[in-house]
């Protein structure tokens, strides 16, 4: 993977795109509403076939960046392109269907610049949030779980593997240089990419750190890479993720913490199959793929794990939507703009940071 100069104090947001010109329009909006502006923003567009180039053109913000490809990669190798022509010391991935909260780079950002909670920002391998989930109308379904300001990093990962953390692509900042460094996003771990890359940058530094607020919003619809990819991809694609953390610990001779990852690796495939039900709820033939998955691989379901989540999140199945919180305040739908309005931010003089992050 080409490795570009980091500029100290720029986060790059890349923002993989095929085929959603409208929400990657939105998606965009978001990012340029950030109140941190020292930014980097490459959209990376996977050959798409409708008026994305078009709609790309009327963006005039100096801070984009658009990538176009002939040809169609997936969706693994065109986040790598994201990667590959980062120039930020940190980096944020957002599909192209999720929103940012305006304070989200901002705070996301904060840890890597000065001690939280007594940990030095090079003992932190990433900061993440909760998300708020919403449908593709915008309404909130449910906010993921937070965890604690300040954690081991295996621990949010056992917290991914038993439900009790929930992260999503679009409310996690590493450095730049670490998601180069353990290799990118591999294809072989299918629709979730992103999970195989920041897991393993997360056990190669001591901690990582919560934001409580939920900056993100993650959009869950049947057209969405995660809605469309069958169960079976999501297993797959979650055994090799575990498997290459297990040989990580095993190479490092750190067995202590590999027993506790191992014990972890059914809650993990269970999750994921869980979440895929959840995320298809509503639509048609859903019940029926719940029933399939259970017959398929009853090994994953038939444990404590299938009763903890059911008895915790089962009532997601049935809510109504729901605004979701941010802080002491409403996390209202993003107001819509014109392309014109949304790149006047670009004539704002751009934030600085006064002091960089701390590179490892």
């Amino acid at each position: 993977m080409s490795q570009q100069h980091s500029r100290m104090g720029v986060v790059t947001v890349g923002i993989p795109t095929h085929n959603r010109s409208d929400l990657l329009e939105r998606a965009l909006r978001s990012v340029l509403a950030q109140t941190y502006e020292n930014l980097e923003i490459i959209v990376s567009d996977d050959a798409s076939s409708d008026d994305t180039p078009r709609r790309m053109s009327q963006f005039t913000d100096p801070r984009i960046v658009y990538l176009r490809s002939e040809k169609n990669a997936g969706i693994a190798p065109n986040t790598n392109k994201c990667l590959e022509h980062a120039t930020g010391e940190l980096l944020l991935m957002l599909n192209d269907d999720d929103e940012l909260e305006p304070s989200a780079i901002e705070k996301l950002s904060q840890p890597f610049r000065q001690p939280t909670n007594g940990i030095a920002p090079e003992k932190m391998a990433l900061t993440w949030c909760p998300c708020s989930v919403q449908a593709a109308d915008r309404q909130v379904k449910w906010v993921t779980d937070a965890g604690p300001a300040v954690e081991e990093s295996l621990d949010l990962v056992a917290g991914l593997f038993d439900g009790t953390r929930g992260p999503r692509f679009c409310g996690i900042m590493v450095r730049t240089a670490d998601a180069r460094l353990v290799g990118g996003y591999m294809v072989r771990h299918g629709p979730i990419p992103d999970v195989g890359n920041w897991t393993q940058v997360a056990i190669r530094r001591d901690y990582v750190v919560c934001i409580p607020d939920a900056l993100a919003r993650y959009t869950s619809h049947n057209a969405s890479c995660t809605g469309t990819s069958k169960a079976k991809a999501w297993q797959e694609a979650g055994e090799a993720i575990f498997e290459e953390l297990a040989r990580y610990y095993e190479k490092n001779g750190d067995i202590t913490r590999l027993r506790r990852l191992r014990a972890k690796r059914r809650n993990f495939v269970c999750g994921l199959l869980i979440t895929v039900i959840m995320q298809s709820k509503g639509s048609l033939g859903w019940v029926k793929l719940a029933a399939s998955e259970l017959v398929r691989v009853p090994h994953y379901f038939l444990t404590p794990m299938l009763v903890r989540r059911l008895l915790v999140d089962g009532h997601k199945l049935f809510r109504r939507p729901a605004y979701s919180r941010t802080g002491s305040h409403s996390a209202q739908a993003l107001p819509d703009r014109t392309p014109d309005q949304a790149t006047s931010l670009s004539q704002q003089p751009a934030a600085m940071a006064a002091t960089a992050g701390k590179q490892r």
